[in-house]
């Protein structure tokens, strides 16, 4: 039986420009992201992940419901971009909750144990072969929606 996995990714957006890690064991160019730990909401790994993974404090741009619920036992969070299962030889099946977000704090450092580099992406750059068309197609959205928010 394949084993799966919840996580959040952000498509982190800084000057018209998307942030990628070069993935130590997969090889890709990905967005910051990783797995949903116990005792832990979508909101709060992404914001984790980021953090270990570029060293960089992101506020997510996606809509939120306000004012919060008067229950004490019901949170709202942000709604994800949008929602994707990705089949990874090896590592299983990922159901993963994907964010926009931009930049609002911290100094780049990427993680040496999850990534070989890091770089921002122009939609210029995107055009590589070394990116996966899904990455690319995600970034410019994101690049795009970041962009319109101002």
């Amino acid at each position: 039986m394949t084993p799966s996995h919840f996580v959040a990714t952000g498509y982190v957006v800084k000057n018209g420009k998307t942030l990628l890690l070069l993935h130590k064991k997969l090889g890709f160019w990905l967005p910051p992201g990783g797995h949903i730990e116990e005792n832990e909401n979508p909101v709060e790994a992404l914001l984790r992940e980021v953090r270990e993974e570029t060293g960089l404090k992101v506020k997510i741009l996606s809509p939120l419901i306000s004012p919060p619920p008067k229950e004490k036992d019901v949170q709202f969070l942000h709604v994800p971009n949008h929602f994707q299962m990705e089949i990874l030889p090896g590592h299983g099946i990922h159901f993963d909750l994907v964010y926009f977000c931009k930049v609002i704090a911290g100094r780049e450092k990427f993680s040496v144990q999850e990534s070989r580099d890091m770089k921002w992406f122009s939609p210029k750059d995107l055009a590589s072969p070394q990116i996966r068309d899904e990455v690319r197609r995600v970034a410019l959205q994101a690049i795009k929606h970041v962009g319109n928010i101002r």
